[in-house]
């Protein structure tokens, strides 16, 4: 891995890690706000904690990006086409 690529994947990882520590506070005062108990709280707090742990070492551990998600373009909608078909007399 070269230098360059080393340095942004430190800081690609530092952001996620920042983005995902503000949302385990966001949890937790939504969790305080909402009146759970101190255990559920805790409990919860301490999946997220440990989710965003594996999230992080997945992150780490690849040493190229991800492959980019190609989406196929929406169907288009057609209109029905009325055929007249001549009927027998």
């Amino acid at each position: 891995m070269s230098g360059a690529w080393a340095k942004l994947l430190t800081m690609a990882l530092e952001s996620t890690a920042i983005v995902l520590t503000e949302r385990i506070d966001a949890l937790a005062a939504a969790l305080r706000a909402a009146g759970v108990s101190q255990e559920q709280s805790t409990s919860l707090l301490a999946s997220a904690a440990s989710a965003t742990m594996h999230a992080l070492t997945l992150d780490a551990l690849l040493d190229e990006p991800a492959p980019e998600v190609v989406r196929p373009e929406p169907a288009r909608v057609v209109e029905p086409m009325l055929v007249r078909v001549p009927l027998a007399a």
